[in-house]
């Protein structure tokens, strides 16, 4: 071997070497941060506590919406803290029923000692999870123009345990894919609020991805479309990452985790709470709807 290309090959090792690969340059891991989410129980949240979210760099604010029986009657106020004080990012999130029933005060909220809606159950002034959705907007104010997201939770908050008739189930899939549709109407992105446990996903939905039931493969189909997939929040107690996914109805991985209950903390009084979460943060700025 000359001078001349031995030079050129001890070149071209040095260049192979000191250049980053493909895959380093084009892999990168989610962009997380730590945020809270709060609900009509959680109540007022005072200046100097979302001060000290700010503080302890909690970077969004998921607040509910609709709590299945009436709105939110804090959400406004509490976004709008979380936005002008906290400089946190902001989202909110629906509870559906699946009975239709409201509380008579659905849209100013008359409550008892221990925050339930005060007198009988009342029927929807109109039937389904789209005027749910529209309830719960209609309780953030002018804050929905502010919020990047609308979670549909998908949770069994009565007492009685899920229907397993199938016909039920294909309604409250119905109902889901409904809210689906309407957040998407409302231009904001949908995501999904679940859990893999009893009285969750599977049990309302009556589905898995192994379902032959047809009205289970067109539901995944929605879910689990490649060009606009509905994102995950997911619950799981531990640590503050998304890592540890245990794959579910068809959900590879998640975006959000609740991974924290009912913490009292950030200056709150002693019988307010939050609940801490870890979401890849371009969930807030996604444009895909």
């Amino acid at each position: 071997m000359n001078r001349r290309l031995a030079a050129l090959c001890c070149l071209l090792t040095f260049t192979l070497f000191a250049l980053p690969s493909t895959a380093s340059q084009f892999e990168t891991a989610p962009t997380t941060a730590l945020g809270i989410d709060v609900d009509f129980y959680t109540g007022p949240i005072s200046r100097d506590v979302w001060l000290q979210l700010k503080a302890a760099d909690q970077k969004f604010a998921i607040a509910q919406a609709w709590g299945g029986r009436s709105r939110n009657e804090y959400a406004s106020a509490q976004l709008s803290g979380a936005r002008t004080i906290g400089g946190m990012k902001t989202a909110a999130y629906v509870l559906l029923n699946y009975d239709n029933k409201v509380c008579r005060t659905f849209s100013k909220p008359v409550r008892n000692a221990s925050g339930s809606c005060a007198g009988d159950l009342i029927a929807q002034p109109k039937s389904g999870a789209r005027w749910q959705v529209q309830q719960g907007v209609a309780a953030l104010g002018p804050e929905a123009s502010h919020i990047a997201f609308v979670a549909v939770d998908v949770e069994w908050f009565l007492s009685p345990e899920p229907s397993k008739d199938a016909r039920v189930q294909a309604k409250r899939r119905q109902s889901i894919l409904d809210a689906i549709d309407e957040v998407r109407k409302l231009k904001k992105r949908p995501v999904i609020y679940t859990r893999n446990a009893k009285r969750h996903w599977k049990d309302i939905t009556g589905c898995d991805p192994a379902s032959p039931d047809a009205g289970c493969k067109d539901f995944y189909a929605t879910i689990n479309d490649e060009k606009r997939p509905i994102p995950l929040w997911d619950v799981q107690d531990g640590s503050p990452d998304l890592d540890g996914f245990l794959p579910y109805s068809g959900w590879m991985a998640r975006a959000g985790r609740q991974f924290k209950l009912d913490t009292n903390g950030f200056g709150l009084p002693p019988s307010r709470t939050v609940d801490l979460n870890v979401f890849d943060l371009s969930l807030f700025s996604a444009s895909r709807r």
